[in-house]
């Protein structure tokens, strides 16, 4: 039994239901809003080589990063 889903309040389906469609409901709406946004900074951000050159540097170190502590990372 989930740690969230507690029968005293009712039919364990029910609420692992409820619980679900608002994680979907939640969802939609930040990537819907993750959507918007990137349609509107897109073609603003796509405009100048600079700024294509800085985010590619940035990725490229936010990659170089998350290797380095993948690498010391215990198993």
């Amino acid at each position: 039994l989930p740690q969230f889903a507690e029968p005293s309040r009712g039919p364990i389906s029910l609420q692992l239901l409820l619980l679900g469609g608002v994680f979907i409901i939640a969802t939609i709406l930040v990537f819907g809003g993750i959507t918007l946004l990137a349609g509107t900074l897109g073609p603003w951000l796509n405009r100048s080589e600079e700024t294509q050159r800085v985010m590619n540097k940035l990725a490229g170190t936010i990659f170089v990063g998350l290797a380095l502590k993948l690498a010391r990372a215990e198993q």
